[in-house]
């Protein structure tokens, strides 16, 4: 399994280490985390639920920074992963089910965001960053592809993610 944080730092951690500096991750995300549902909801309750709707809007809008240069496709999917990975250390847990020069598949048994909005009753604004995969991918490379059936944020004992090469 796969997002340990000694493979960001390159040595071994104990068990231990890696837990407390997960919880040390976690604790800080859900004080942001918190702090966003809390000013929605209340938003949401003065001024009605079209709140939630301009805020999700506003943050879908957002448009990932592409790649400065495209490369191959086959290339750009392995790029992109290989930074995918390095960004979900420490937050998530996942296997690299399929590694194909066209296909990359992930089964994601953790993930931070998941367990913290999940926490805070709050899945339906979690699923925004959800949301954010497939635009991510296609800004690194308009070639690629996403696919997803299953979340941690809807409840699912996985997420699975595809990235692909697109015909």
């Amino acid at each position: 399994m796969q997002g340990s944080f000694s493979e960001l730092l390159g040595q071994e951690l104990s068990p231990e280490a890696e837990a407390k500096l997960r919880e040390l991750l976690k604790r800080k995300m859900k004080g942001a985390c918190s702090a966003l549902v809390r000013v929605l909801r209340a938003l949401e309750e003065r001024y009605g639920p079209a709140v939630k709707d301009v805020a999700h809007d506003a943050l879908m809008k957002r448009t990932p920074r592409p790649t400065s240069e495209l490369g191959r496709p086959e290339e750009d999917l392995h790029g992109f992963c290989d930074a995918l990975e390095r960004g979900c250390v420490g937050s998530h847990r996942w296997k690299r089910a399929v590694d194909q020069p066209d296909r990359i598949a992930y089964n994601f048994t953790s993930c931070l965001w998941a367990e913290i909005f999940n926490e805070l009753d709050a899945a339906d604004i979690g699923w925004w960053w959800c949301e954010g995969d497939e635009p991510a991918v296609r800004a690194y490379n308009p070639q690629l592809g996403f696919e997803r059936t299953k979340t941690l944020m809807q409840g699912h004992d996985e997420c699975d993610h595809v990235f692909l090469v697109e015909e």
